[in-house]
């Protein structure tokens, strides 16, 4: 079984890194500093549970979203939906490109 605080920090993380936030993004969004984000990322804090209702609201994710083994559902949705616009984003440019030429 895996710490809960393990848990929070894998997933946190890559719930960053899926909407393409640095750690600094994140504390702005969340109203703490980087180091804060950076030390929860490495297991070396854990927030309060006011900070972890903030973390949560910035990634766009449920609470339980963040202390959830395995992959939660959100994740897969909030990568296929990265993966969808970063598609469209190509297609789009392509589309300038060519109406430019």
């Amino acid at each position: 079984m895996t710490d809960c605080r393990q848990i929070l920090a894998r997933n946190m993380k890559k719930y960053r890194q899926l909407l393409n936030l640095s750690q600094i993004a994140l504390a702005e969004k969340v109203g703490c500093s980087s180091t804060l984000i950076g030390n929860i990322e490495i297991n070396r804090r854990f927030p309060s549970a006011e900070n972890i209702n903030r973390i949560a609201d910035a990634l766009e994710v449920k609470v339980a979203d963040l202390f959830s083994e395995g992959e939660p559902q959100s994740m897969k949705a909030m990568a296929s939906k990265q993966e969808l616009k970063a598609k469209l984003e190509r297609l789009m440019d392509k589309a300038i490109d060519e109406h430019f030429k």
